[in-house]
């Protein structure tokens, strides 16, 4: 006789399996779906990159163009890396309440409105109008413009923390940077040539109009292709919420807090002098806007070289390893300025090796916090890690600004002498700071380079931390 209970039990053995087919069926799709967005966001950031290179390169050219001061252009660079993180901020709080999605597209949308205002400007200047206020306007939309930056930042890191895997993070955010870099520097590259031709028929601002008319149209483009993208679902608890008073607590306890202070020290050696590269090749080397151009972006062209190998690294042996090899580089490169005058010096010195130290620096920590935090908080520290590195910028870009503007530098040029001090920051940041961050991906290869072996960090160490302590013990 049959066991009544055999019928029940085959009836859910194949409820179980047609439940784990749909579950596979789910995750399949899902992995589907996530490759097509990894695809999507190389187009897209093809177009966005694209338009924040136009950006990135012109506003300075532009602002000069229109009578801004050094002091204005200080300014101008400096105070939009505050506004980009508190953008963030803003944005990682609205991540508690409305969908990623959506913030995303808000970002976007202001950054697209920020457009047309800037061709704008240029019309004014044209027609002589309002020729006081023009430079001041312009500080207050590029602010308005690096808010609506920061804001699309969370929602974007958060997503793509989400779609691409752990172990390909490395390969392919190098894959996708070597992508939309190459297209941003042609793209970039063909504008300084137009915008040379402008001026040689005294219709500059004909051809910075141009350049923000085309700088919109990518904007739009990259925000529909963001409608493309898959959002996975995101859940935010309460507890997961990181407060200032929290977050900067645990700065010096944390790992993830270590690194953020030695960026952060990193960013406002940076800024001292980075704001006036540019007023430098322009009013002191008398460089055109096609050479400018092309030696900014030639770091950028060495790093499409070097995102393969760096991203490779990553992935191998950790996002530590590939910091240390970028903060070796980062402090000489300001101090190469201070001997280089010709664009073919600038291009083989500070610029070739730029494009090698800051790739390796910008991929391992960006990589770094998506290894040391987890999905649900990632937008939060991110938001509250870039708010310290725009203290970072803005400090740094303010004393740069007061040391050109009001302090007297007779004994050496005033430029020089940023560089200078800027080197010096950037050099004991990374003596204090990056032998504490350590690992957290686990890797089966020994370490690259370990700066605490070499005589220069011991020499520097001893001078800015061992001998400060043994004589507070003294008093």
């Amino acid at each position: 006789m049959d066991d009544p209970s055999q019928p029940n039990k085959s009836n859910s053995e194949n409820q179980n399996l047609n439940n784990n087919k749909h579950t596979r069926e789910e995750t399949s799709d899902e992995k589907k779906l996530k490759k097509k967005t990894m695809r999507v966001s190389i187009t897209e950031g093809s177009f966005g990159v694209f338009s924040n290179s136009l950006s990135e390169n012109y506003i300075i050219p532009f602002a000069l163009s229109i009578g801004s001061t050094p002091f204005q252009v200080g300014i101008l660079y400096s105070c939009g890396g505050l506004l980009s993180p508190l953008g963030q901020i803003i944005a990682s709080r609205k991540i508690e309440k409305k969908s990623r999605k959506s913030i995303l597209l808000q970002g976007i949308v202001g950054q697209a409105c920020i457009w047309p205002l800037f061709l704008l400007i240029a019309v004014l200047f044209m027609h002589n109008l309002l020729l006081n206020f023009l430079s001041w306007i312009l500080i207050g939309l590029y602010l308005v413009y690096m808010l609506s930056s920061g804001i699309m930042a969370p929602p974007w890191f958060s997503v793509m923390g989400d779609v691409v895997p752990e172990d390909y993070r490395g390969r392919y955010f190098a894959k996708r940077n070597l992508i939309t870099t190459g297209i941003a520097l042609f793209g970039t590259l063909l504008f300084s040539f137009a915008l040379d031709w402008y001026k040689d028929q005294q219709q500059l601002m004909i051809g910075f109009i141009l350049i923000f008319l085309i700088g919109l149209i990518t904007r739009v483009i990259s925000a529909i292709l963001f409608t493309k993208h898959y959002y996975p679902a995101f859940h935010f608890q309460p507890s997961d919420q990181i407060t200032l008073t929290r977050f900067f607590h645990e700065l010096p306890k944390e790992n993830f807090g270590k690194f953020t202070l030695f960026v952060a020290f990193i960013t406002f050696g940076q800024w001292i002098a980075a704001p006036f590269f540019s007023v430098y090749m322009l009013q002191e080397l008398n460089f055109n806007y096609s050479i400018f151009i092309f030696v900014n972006l030639f770091a950028s062209i060495v790093a499409l070289f070097f995102f393969p190998v760096l991203g490779k690294l990553s992935d191998r042996f950790g996002n530590v390893q590939l910091l240390r090899i970028g903060a070796i580089i980062i402090p000489i490169l300001p101090l190469m300025w201070l001997f280089v005058l010709t664009p073919f010096d600038i291009l083989l010195g500070p610029q070739f090796l730029g494009g090698i130290g800051w790739t390796a620096f910008n991929l391992a920590a960006s990589n770094f916090i998506y290894d040391n935090i987890p999905s649900e908080r990632r937008g939060e520290c991110l938001a509250l890690y870039n708010l310290l590195l725009g203290c970072g910028i803005v400090l740094g870009g303010l004393t740069g600004s007061i040391i050109i503007t009001f302090v007297p530098i007779t004994f050496m040029n005033k430029f020089h002498f940023l560089f200078l001090i800027s080197g010096i920051v950037r050099i004991i940041s990374v003596i204090i700071f990056l032998p504490k961050i350590k690992e957290v991906r686990i890797t089966d290869t020994k370490p690259i380079f370990n700066i605490k072996n070499t005589n220069i960090y011991r020499w520097i160490y001893d001078l800015t931390v061992r001998e400060p302590r043994k004589r507070r013990r003294l008093k």
